[in-house]
């Protein structure tokens, strides 16, 4: 499993095992109170059948599922430990749960998921990847997703994606004036897919997801009819094309360098997408099955074509 994927699974079962909710209102009732011993531990319980909710569903999911096996959730989530617990957790001196095995496990449980996911984040990842898509993307940080069939890349292969990704990021950097700064490889990070993390200037990371996004949507709502048409027809469609015609309509570069930029923009994505690399954002919007589809369906189309464009 890869890394990110890894801290973003810890992440969803934290999430939707109330895991931090849990862990505060145990060590919220485990706090020395000399003026009232008494702490509602009943307060838990509702919260205990969402996070049981979730764990049901969540089983139903392989990869989700093995890690909750390494982490021995079937027994703590069992029906009669679940039982235990609710008739444990009631308003009571803290000691009173403190003392109970049951309960103990629970907490103990739910305390090493939050600080694995925690430990995780903080060891694994970049602190650029933690954010939230929009939020990388205003730092200029795009994370694209290889999708891997068989047994992976050959070194071949990644220098061609390199390259091509290079192409896109220095056109584009070009097109916005952001071409003093330099674009970098801050994640390359292999598993049964690989995530390929991007930093460069933050109009050109803007640019470079909205380019992917249009020519994705045009792959997914199987606008190539027409082999001879295509390449017009996607290449006018794309909002980097008129930000190309006001730089050469204002004299900031000549008409061929348009023509120039207007090419690679729309050949290195072309290329990008067919060797199936695609914005991680973009990549989770469908499943993996429908992708891999849809771009071996657009390889075809394009390979049939070539001898017309």
């Amino acid at each position: 499993m890869q890394k990110v994927e890894f801290v973003k699974n810890l992440e969803q079962l934290t999430i939707g095992l109330k895991s931090q909710e849990i862990v505060k209102l145990f060590e919220a009732g485990f706090k020395p109170m000399p003026n009232n011993p008494i702490y509602n531990f009943q307060l838990i319980n509702p919260i205990l059948f969402l996070s049981k909710s979730f764990y049901d569903q969540m089983s139903q999911y392989s990869e989700l599922k093995n890690m909750l096996d390494v982490l021995g959730s079937a027994t703590i989530y069992s029906e009669g430990n679940l039982a235990n617990l609710t008739s444990i957790l009631k308003p009571v001196p803290a000691v009173q749960v403190a003392g109970n095995e049951v309960a103990i496990k629970f907490f103990a449980f739910h305390k090493a998921l939050l600080n694995t996911w925690v430990l995780s984040k903080n060891i694994l990842l970049n602190e650029l990847l933690n954010e939230p898509f929009d939020e990388a993307l205003e730092k200029g940080v795009l994370v694209f997703q290889i999708i891997i069939e068989g047994e992976g890349l050959e070194t071949e292969q990644y220098i061609k994606i390199f390259s091509a990704l290079n192409d896109l990021t220095e056109v584009l950097g070009k097109i916005f004036a952001e071409s003093e700064q330099k674009s970098e490889l801050i994640l390359l990070d292999s598993g049964s897919d690989t995530n390929l993390g991007l930093k460069a200037g933050i109009e050109t990371a803007k640019s470079l997801f909205l380019v992917f996004k249009e020519v994705w949507d045009f792959i997914v709502n199987r606008k190539f009819y027409n082999v001879q048409q295509v390449n017009k027809a996607l290449l006018d469609s794309l909002t980097v094309r008129a930000q190309i015609k006001e730089k050469v309509d204002s004299g900031v570069i000549t008409e061929e360098e348009g023509q120039t930029y207007a090419h690679i923009v729309k050949t290195r994505t072309d290329e990008l997408i067919v060797m199936k690399v695609l914005p991680k954002e973009l990549a989770g919007m469908t499943n993996v099955f429908s992708n891999k589809k849809l771009i071996s369906e657009y390889q075809d189309f394009k390979r049939i074509g070539t001898g017309n464009n």
